[in-house]
């Protein structure tokens, strides 16, 4: 691998596009399978810049190639971390890959440190967009069409109500309805609800219809179950609940300007009646001033969680849902009354 190719920056929330693109990379490293590659994951909020950059310019016993992989560098904001960084960047090794992601896409306090993204070779950068909705929903047709099943309008629909915007949850949860309804299934609109309310298969969604009963027992071990997956990161799970909390918020808004709950469905694209049911629940049991706290409160819980170490995470999450069911946003950080 020439010295061009040796530094990527890869930016952007479509995390199923990026995964492809890292396999990509390690298998042109691997020489097609044909030598060993050291994968070494890293994450900004608990990362020692100085042990990635040793891995990354010195060789072990087992293999020559090394793929460094560093998540959420837009954490990496030391001088001294930054310094390492760039300076790597410039003369990089031959034999290793150092990929540097991150979800966000612009520069600033949020974004990746601009020192870093112009260290990094202009072509060597990536953006990886959110998909638009007539592609996620061509997405999945396209992926059941290859196990040999269908899936109907009003069903993409509904996957779609229950999985996090990106096609790595998209695949995660398609393949577990290949599993659950078998090769050669037409899956329709009921198919989904019997899917997520009868398989042992925890996500964002079933979550959010705890949190949405106000159930805080209920809620923690639908957490637990997903942390131990292990195929959910506690940021994404954040992610997922503001997504279904800021839904929340539009169909509060509705049907207090006077839309009926179905013309309020219709105009957020709620088709499911289950999934309709759950947000009358939410809609019924917060508040429009929690519901604008529980936002608010999202957004602190998700820069503490960008902040601690992974062992960390959980508790923060156990104490998210505590703030959220119980005390409906209020207090946390911002003290007071809330």
């Amino acid at each position: 691998m020439t010295s061009n190719n040796s530094v990527f920056l890869l930016l952007g929330p479509e995390e199923g596009e990026k995964e492809k693109f890292i396999k990509n990379l390690k298998d042109k490293l691997s020489g097609k399978g044909n030598e060993i590659v050291e994968v070494h994951r890293f994450y900004g909020f608990d990362a020692k810049i100085a042990d990635i950059i040793s891995i990354l310019q010195n060789e072990t016993l087992f293999s020559e190639n090394r793929l460094v992989i560093l998540s959420y560098t837009e954490l990496i904001t030391r001088k001294e971390d930054i310094n390492l960084i760039t300076e790597y960047c410039s003369n990089p090794a031959g034999k290793a890959c150092f990929l540097l992601l991150s979800e966000t896409i612009g520069g600033g306090s949020r974004g990746v440190d601009r020192r870093i993204e112009k260290a990094v070779p202009k072509d060597n950068k990536k953006i990886f967009w959110e998909l638009y909705e007539n592609q996620k929903r061509g997405w999945i047709v396209d992926f059941f069409r290859r196990q040999g099943m269908t899936i109907s309008p009003s069903g993409c629909n509904d996957l779609l109500e229950i999985v996090d915007n990106n096609t790595k949850q998209l695949r995660l949860e398609c393949e577990r309805l290949v599993l659950f309804f078998g090769k050669g299934a037409k899956i329709e609109s009921e198919a989904i609800e019997k899917y997520i309310y009868h398989s042992k298969e925890e996500n964002v969604f079933t979550l959010f219809d705890k949190v949405a009963q106000r159930k805080l027992d209920f809620a923690l071990e639908v957490l637990q179950n997903l942390l131990l997956s292990r195929e959910w990161e506690a940021l994404q799970i954040l992610s997922g609940l503001l997504s279904q909390f800021r839904k929340l918020a539009a169909l509060k808004r509705l049907i207090a300007g006077n839309y009926t709950p179905s013309e309020a469905f219709s105009r957020l694209r709620i088709n499911s009646k289950r999934v309709q049911k759950i947000y009358l629940e939410s809609n019924k049991n917060y508040q429009a001033a929690e519901i604008k706290k529980i936002i608010m409160l999202i957004a602190e819980f998700e820069v503490r969680l960008r902040s601690v170490k992974s062992n960390l995470q959980a508790f923060l999450l156990n104490l998210f849902l505590y703030y959220v069911i119980v005390r409906g946003g209020k207090g946390a950080w911002r003290g007071g009354p809330g």
